[in-house]
């Protein structure tokens, strides 16, 4: 399973990062591991609001104590607080049973974003690296040559401490690379909170690029939001369903939208 603020933090323990290895650790030990136990215990399977607003007072509580670190003399170009925004949806679904049985699991490195001829006419295979992704790991045979491995997506999410007008243009590109890839890949974005202009959010509605954009605050100092949560969770979760069904083309009736 990866866990990428516990990656984050140990990796930068190890590193001294900044001569605060020993603060960091402290930290780890204390604050983090606490943490882990009580938010990864949660139902989220039940759906039950009172879940979902128990998890988001465990976020906001912890999220504190990673501003305190700053006020330390972590830099925030640790990442610290953005790593802990990215790992919420491992939390949600470490648990779901298509994850438990091995049907799909959960990456963030290596995502199949598509092919390319090299200079000498082989197929070279084009990674992308996620914030968040479910997906499925496949071995394929390419020119008869050796057995490649690829992550095909299911579900991509990005994650953002907020989302700015640059940023969204490099997500919405992102998103595109994975839909040509994998036309039935459902691309996301999960924010703390939205700085891009509503005449763009307005666009992306009908450029089908992203499936949906979630946001957690209303602005910086706004609280999380247990029912974007749950919606958010909701969505990701229905997703996965779909995979499930058995596609078909039943007339008369629509095609190209049935349901």
């Amino acid at each position: 399973m990866i866990y990428m603020h516990e990656n984050n933090l140990i990796r930068k323990i190890n590193n001294n990062y900044d001569g605060k290895g020993e603060l960091l650790n402290k930290f780890y030990q204390e604050e983090y591991k606490n943490y882990y136990e009580k938010i990864s215990k949660l139902d989220y399977a039940s759906k039950d609001i009172n879940v979902f607003k128990e998890a988001v007072n465990l976020i906001e509580e912890y999220l504190k104590k990673i501003d305190e670190l700053s006020r330390q003399g972590v830099k925030s170009q640790s990442k610290f607080r953005s790593s802990v925004i990215e790992e919420i949806s491992t939390y949600l679904f470490q648990n779901h049973h298509l994850i438990t049985s091995g049907t799909f699991g959960i990456f963030n490195k290596n995502i199949f974003s598509g092919m390319k001829i090299d200079n000498h006419m082989h197929i070279d295979i084009i990674p992308k690296d996620v914030d968040f992704c479910i997906g499925k790991k496949v071995k394929v045979v390419i020119d008869d040559e050796q057995t490649k491995e690829l992550i095909i997506p299911v579900v991509c999410v990005e994650v953002k401490t907020y989302l700015d007008a640059t940023m969204f243009g490099e997500v919405q590109y992102s998103s595109k690379q994975i839909k040509n890839a994998s036309p039935n890949a459902k691309t996301y974005v999960l924010m703390e909170y939205n700085s891009v202009a509503k005449e763009k959010i307005i666009a992306a509605r009908y450029d089908n690029v992203l499936n949906e954009m979630f946001v957690l605050r209303a602005d910086a100092r706004s609280p999380l939001s247990e029912r974007v949560l749950l919606d958010y969770y909701i969505e990701i979760e229905n997703a996965l369903k779909n995979t499930e069904n058995v596609d078909d083309v039943v007339v008369p009736g629509k095609l190209i939208n049935p349901s």
